[in-house]
């Protein structure tokens, strides 16, 4: 059974001021968390290293981290410090980091743990990977379902356009044909007009004659059984008169 390998109490102190976070605008982990980064070296000194160490020396600092074999990288933000073993949120891993004159004693230990942690990283990335397959999958399966109710909405909307233009068509044709209709019995009732027209226009030319016929008849041969002031017509005269029409 392995015994763990206590923890140097720089590297300890060190860890611990970034898992504080009371000072994230001097100094704080990387967005990966695999490394630390000084913002601002006389802040640093004035208000962050008393607080875990001994000194507040910045460039004592450096020193230690070098002694531990941590590697200093430029950035335009800051400096920045990393350490194979100094990651954030494994803090298990502390115990691997050891004094450069220490690390050849430790260096199986040190490359066992990383595997376990990357293993454990595969695992989550694997996971993640799962959930992002079946996320998508049923991003598809909604966007399929859309596709189908919009070609659905759209097949409805042009079925309903068709209708209305079929109806207008059939209340247009319908308004032709009652205006046909219209004009026709207009037209006949015109005609009809006209024929009684002609009709009393005949009846009252005849009726005119017959007058002149009688009046002449009268002065030359008076009939006393007959009624010369009477308009009715005789029955013969009737019908001559109707003939004229035929």
């Amino acid at each position: 059974m392995n015994t763990r390998t206590p923890i140097p109490t720089f590297i300890l102190k060190t860890y611990q001021m970034l898992e504080e976070q009371n000072h994230s605008n001097i100094v704080s982990w990387t967005a990966q968390g695999t490394a630390f980064i000084v913002y601002n070296q006389q802040q640093m000194e004035k208000q962050v290293l008393q607080n875990f160490f001994k000194h507040s020396n910045y460039s004592s600092f450096v020193r230690q981290l070098n002694l531990y074999n941590f590697k200093k990288v430029r950035s335009n933000e800051g400096q920045i410090f990393k350490h194979k073993c100094f990651r954030k949120g494994m803090k298990s891993m502390l115990q691997f980091i050891k004094r450069r004159n220490q690390e050849d004693l430790i260096a199986p230990a040190i490359q066992e743990e990383p595997t376990i942690q990357v293993k454990e990283e595969q695992n989550l990335f694997k996971e993640c990977a799962i959930d992002i397959k079946e996320t998508n999958n049923k991003l598809k399966e909604d966007m399929k379902l859309l596709q189908e109710t919009s070609s659905y909405l759209i097949d409805q909307m042009q079925n309903l356009n068709h209708f209305v233009y079929n109806q207008s068509v059939d209340i247009e044709v319908k308004f032709k044909q009652v205006g046909q209709m219209l004009h026709a019995i207009n037209e006949e009732l015109r005609q009809e007009n006209k024929s009684e027209t002609q009709t009393n226009k005949f009846l009252g030319e005849y009726k005119s004659i017959k007058d002149d016929q009688f009046q002449e008849s009268k002065i030359g041969s008076p009939n006393p059984y007959v009624d010369y002031n009477s308009t009715a017509l005789n029955p013969l005269d009737y019908e001559c008169f109707i003939d004229s029409f035929l």
